[in-house]
């Protein structure tokens, strides 16, 4: 007996084979209640959908954001890198908080143009755009201080507004000149030099980090909630409520972190500035300019203040 099978038996076993899996398949689910039955699709399924969603404000968005951004670009920008030439940060604690002593008690105008064009050289060693940000910060303050003591130009006292506007801009300018030019560690390290609590010390530090860490938290929130904004919003406290709460449940979920960190590198609260129970104060070859620099200020201020 021959049993094979030239190409066209074999197609029609196969496809007859295929018929009757299909049937029994569609019998099974007709009878677990699936129906094949054809039917027209809904008039409203036919028609396109043309949704047009009504305008809306988004100004809290748009100045929450710009907000955040501001803040945490100063605090970026406040990291610092030291120079080469730069002094240790304790002794720039001590000759910026000179400087500004001895600028506001001055009563010499020559003395105060004098800082100021100190003031303005230090500016210019730093690069264009840690000057624009400097000069953003610098003039908020000076213009201020003008708008208050403009009635004093009409009182006939001009050179009181003079005055007191040099010594705000060489005071803000010392402050940022610091900022600028050193990190915020290594400032805050420097506290301990002049016996400042160490709780003092650690909320400070941690207040500028988390301040910088919680806005980007926040500035993502915010993007994601104008991005799924659609149409208008009439309850828009329901979205503020929204970006603290997460904001909250992030702050304690890196709080338990910082905490677990802390103890897993045995941290006690304690800022390092002490070697065998004495205090330790590091200085650099380049603080000796700077200790004459302080020197030569406190002799002009002698002869002119």
């Amino acid at each position: 007996m021959d049993f094979k099978l030239n190409n066209t038996d074999f197609d029609k076993e196969k496809n007859s084979l295929y018929k009757v899996k299909l049937n029994s398949e569609m019998n099974s689910k007709q009878s677990m209640g699936f129906n094949y039955d054809t039917q027209k699709l809904p008039l409203w399924m036919c028609k396109s959908e043309d949704y047009e969603a009504t305008s809306d404000k988004d100004a809290f968005i748009t100045k929450s954001t710009k907000a955040l951004l501001e803040v945490i670009t100063k605090i970026k920008f406040t990291v610092g890198k030291d120079s080469r030439f730069s002094a240790s940060p304790s002794l720039k604690l001590v000759y910026t908080l000179l400087f500004i002593i001895l600028t506001a008690v001055s009563r010499n105008y020559m003395f105060t143009m004098i800082m100021g064009a100190g003031v303005i050289l230090a500016l210019a060693m730093f690069p264009g755009d840690v000057i624009k940000n400097l000069f953003s910060t610098i003039m908020g303050a000076v213009l201020l201080s003008t708008f208050i003591l403009l009635p004093a130009v009409f009182m006939g006292s001009p050179k009181t507004l003079i005055t007191v506007t040099s010594k705000v801009f060489i005071s803000v300018s010392l402050i940022g000149i610091l900022s600028a030019g050193t990190s915020w560690n290594k400032i805050t390290r420097s506290l301990k030099t002049f016996f400042i609590p160490n709780i003092f010390i650690f909320t400070l530090d941690i207040t500028i980090k988390y301040v910088s860490a919680l806005g980007e938290i926040c500035i993502n929130i915010l993007n994601s909630l104008r991005l799924r904004s659609i149409g208008r919003n009439d309850n828009k406290a329901v979205a503020v409520s929204g970006v603290l709460g997460i904001t909250f449940l992030k702050s304690r979920e890196m709080a338990d972190e910082l905490y677990s960190a802390m103890c897993c590198r045995c941290f006690t609260g304690e800022y390092g500035t002490k070697t065998h129970g004495k205090t330790k104060i590091i200085l650099k070859k380049q603080d000796i300019f700077y200790i004459f620099l302080m020197i030569s200020v406190l002799v002009l201020f002698r002869r002119l203040g």
